[in-house]
């Protein structure tokens, strides 16, 4: 079909809709001559009136009712063709280089990659394990993501969630050594030690309980930095762990991790940190996937567990953070 034809469905189903051609010619952004001329061309084409002229406003002639009826559907069907290729046409493209705690990628990113791609299939991501560095132009990345403070560079530090630390272990462990009815019962247990990537090994579980503090100093036959090996002594049942709860939901909901202490709020859990170059801020593919991640992390705090816990409180940086990074 000719494109002239197209035109000419498309302004005699404007003219039907406004009544009239000096109203379709405004809503077109024409001239009302142009919309005259295509319209009685197509009727000329037909050999039939399509529009009966003497009505005000204008419409259609009994034998063309059907006729403009099926021209409005085919012309909304065409819009909406030209829409999807437009749209297609602005979808974010490119690659976007993500760094990212080994943590973050085991219990964010693996989870919500895939539904990213299925959402924005012309970004290709670049995903990089970024160890202990935490700089991203060290890492090449446009941007990192980690649970934790980075340190301060030349970026866009963006909090997409604020954490609460929780007390857990396998059901058989408290089964066998008791449930800790204090902070201070925590010295006597073993427990995962966990090394920072600045050498800190978090020995030194903060508390509160609506005002009243509570230090204990830890200890464990286990120090690492690597989540996966410290977690595998945890569902063994021979360790006590403090995580981050956006961290622990899978272990919650199938009952082989459970919380205790839950009345007291440890100290300076590590937020869910995102640091972006600034120059790429702007970029469709970067923004796309900023805010892809955000959205996520929202809808990870909302299924946190466990349910009916007061609000996460905005930690504050740890002594040790402060002397080491700054």
């Amino acid at each position: 079909m000719a494109i002239h034809k197209l035109r000419a469905l498309e302004y005699l189903v404007t003219v039907v809709e406004h009544g009239g051609f000096a109203a379709a010619a405004r809503r077109l952004g024409v001239a009302a001559p142009s919309v005259h001329r295509l319209v009685s061309a197509l009727e000329a084409e037909l050999g039939v009136p399509l529009l009966d002229r003497s009505a005000t406003p204008l419409r259609p002639t009994p034998d063309a009712m059907r006729y403009v009826e099926r021209a409005r559907q085919l012309v909304g069907e065409i819009d909406s063709l030209d829409a999807s290729l437009r749209d297609r046409a602005a979808a974010p493209t490119g690659t976007v280089v993500v760094a990212a705690q080994s943590v973050v990628i085991q219990f964010v990113l693996s989870e919500v990659l895939p539904r990213f791609h299925e959402q924005f299939p012309g970004v290709r991501v670049d995903l990089r394990d970024a160890g202990t560095n935490r700089d991203l132009a060290q890492l090449g990345a446009d941007l990192l993501l980690q649970f934790g403070w980075p340190p301060p560079q030349d970026a866009i530090l963006r909090t997409l969630a604020h954490t609460r630390w929780l007390i857990v272990a396998a059901p058989s462990f408290w089964a066998r050594h008791g449930v800790p009815q204090h902070p201070s019962d925590l010295a006597r247990l073993p427990c995962a030690l966990f090394r920072t990537p600045y050498g800190e090994v978090m020995r030194h579980w903060v508390f509160d309980r609506e005002g009243e503090r509570a230090e204990v100093e830890v200890d464990g036959w286990l120090i690492g930095d690597h989540r996966a090996a410290l977690d595998a002594p945890v569902f063994a049942g021979q360790i006590v762990a403090r995580l981050n709860d956006l961290t622990t939901l899978q272990g919650l909901r199938e009952g082989t991790l459970q919380p205790v202490l839950l009345e007291w709020v440890g100290q300076s859990s590590p937020p869910l940190s995102l640091l972006l170059r600034k120059a790429l801020a702007r970029q469709p593919r970067v923004r796309a996937f900023v805010d892809f991640i955000a959205a996520e992390a929202e809808s990870m705090t909302r299924q946190r567990l466990p349910a009916g816990l007061p609000p996460v409180p905005v930690a504050q940086r740890p002594e040790w953070f402060k002397r080491r990074v700054g």
